[in-house]
C-alpha cells in the first residue's frame, strides 16, 4: 500500500509539473529563417507569391511525391489556396494566402488538420541592390494546451531546419530563372483572337536597329506590293512574329494582318498565316523601337517567374505610325501567348 502511494504522488507530481509548468513556458513560437538571393525583389515576390509553384521548392514535398494536392482560387495573390492530404510524414492541411504587397510581403495562413488554431507564416522581401534580394520565411503559431506549450519547446530547431532546406531550394529555383528586374513592368493576362496574316521570314543583328530597320522596310515593302497586286485588304498595322527569343540574331517574320487568309495564294517568299489565339501576356512598349529587346527581355522572365510557357510566336504590333509620331511617343504593343495549365 505504501510503494501504492508513492507511486499515486509520483504521478500527481509530474502531472502538476506537465500541466502547471506548461504554464510557464511560451504561449506562441516564432520562428524565422533567412537567405540572400542573386535575382531582383520582383523575381523572388512573384515566385513566392504562386501556390502552385511551392512544391518545386518546398521541403515537404519529397517526403510523400504521392500526396494529394488541390488548389483553389486564383492562380496566385490574396485568396490562393493549397490543400494537401499525405503520409504521416506531411499529414493533412491547408495553407491561404491572406495579402500579397507587392514586391515585399506576403502574409498567410497555415491549418494542420489536429490542431485548433491555424498559425501565421509568410514571407518578407528586401531589395538588397538593384539586382539582389533578401528572403525571410516566417512563422507564428500559438500554444493554446499544456501538450502544445511542451512541444514548442522543440518546434523551432525542427521549423527552422525545414525552412533552412526549403530556402535553399528556393534558390537554386529562383537563380535559374533570368536576372531580369520586371517591376515596372505593366503586363495584362488576356485572351487574344488569332489573325490572318500574310509574311515573309527574314532576320537582323539583335543589338542593330538600321540593319532592323533596313530589312523590316524592305520586307514590308514586298508585303505591301504583293497585296496591291492581288487587292487584298490590309485590316490593320503592321507586326513581326517570332519564336525563337535568344541569340545575337534576330530571326522573323515580316507581318501585315489580312481580313481572310483562306483566300489569298501563298506565293513564295510571302506565307499565308494565323498566329496564336487564346491566353498571352500583353505590354504596351511606349518610346523608341530599340528599348523592344529589354523590354521583351523582361517579359519572357516574367513568364517564368509566374510560370508561364510560351505557347507561339511573340507578336510585336506597330501600333504607331513612326511617319507621324514623336519617337517617344512609338506605342508598340507586345503579345505573348502562354499555355494555361
Amino acid at each position: 500500500m505504501k510503494i501504492l502511494k508513492i507511486l499515486v504522488g509520483m504521478v500527481l507530481v509530474v502531472a502538476c509539473v506537465f500541466f502547471l509548468g506548461a504554464y510557464l513556458l511560451p504561449a506562441r513560437v516564432a520562428v524565422e529563417r533567412q537567405v540572400d538571393l542573386d535575382r531582383p525583389a520582383a523575381m523572388v515576390f512573384a515566385v513566392a507569391n504562386d501556390l502552385g509553384r511551392f512544391n518545386e521548392w518546398s521541403p515537404w514535398y519529397a517526403l510523400d511525391p504521392s500526396a494529394t494536392y488541390r488548389f483553389e482560387g486564383p492562380a496566385s495573390g490574396a485568396g490562393a489556396a493549397m490543400h494537401w492530404s499525405g503520409n504521416a510524414a506531411v499529414g493533412t492541411g491547408s495553407m491561404r494566402i491572406l495579402s500579397s504587397d507587392a514586391p515585399t510581403r506576403i502574409d498567410m495562413q497555415v491549418a494542420f488538420e489536429g490542431f485548433d488554431r491555424p498559425a501565421d507564416t509568410g514571407y518578407l522581401i528586401e531589395s538588397t541592390s538593384d539586382a539582389t534580394s533578401r528572403l525571410t520565411w516566417r512563422f507564428d503559431a500559438a500554444l493554446s494546451g499544456p501538450t502544445a506549450r511542451w512541444f514548442g519547446l522543440v518546434m523551432p530547431g525542427h521549423i527552422g531546419a525545414d525552412y533552412e532546406k526549403g530556402l535553399r531550394q528556393f534558390k537554386v529555383l529562383v537563380e535559374s530563372l533570368p536576372a531580369e528586374d520586371f517591376s515596372g513592368l505593366a503586363v495584362t493576362e488576356q485572351d487574344v483572337p488569332a489573325i490572318d496574316v500574310i509574311a515573309i521570314a527574314g532576320s537582323a543583328p539583335v543589338d542593330d536597329m538600321a540593319a532592323s530597320a533596313a530589312v523590316l522596310g524592305e520586307l514590308y515593302g514586298r508585303l505591301i506590293a504583293f497585296a496591291v497586286e492581288r487587292a487584298i485588304d490590309i485590316s490593320g498595322p503592321p507586326l513581326t512574329l517570332t519564336d525563337e527569343l535568344d541569340g545575337d540574331v534576330w530571326r522573323f517574320r515580316a507581318a501585315l494582318p489580312v481580313r481572310d487568309g483562306s483566300a489569298i495564294q501563298a506565293a513564295a517568299p510571302v506565307e499565308v498565316a494565323r498566329t496564336t489565339a487564346g491566353r498571352a501576356l500583353v505590354v504596351e512598349h511606349v518610346g523608341a523601337y530599340d528599348g523592344l529587346a529589354a523590354t521583351l527581355d523582361k517579359l519572357d522572365a516574367y513568364a517564368r517567374a509566374h510560370g508561364h510557357r510560351r505557347a507561339g510566336a511573340v507578336q510585336r504590333i506597330y501600333v504607331s505610325d513612326p511617319a507621324d509620331t514623336p519617337v517617344d511617343a512609338l506605342v508598340t504593343r507586345i503579345v505573348f501567348p502562354i499555355t494555361v495549365e
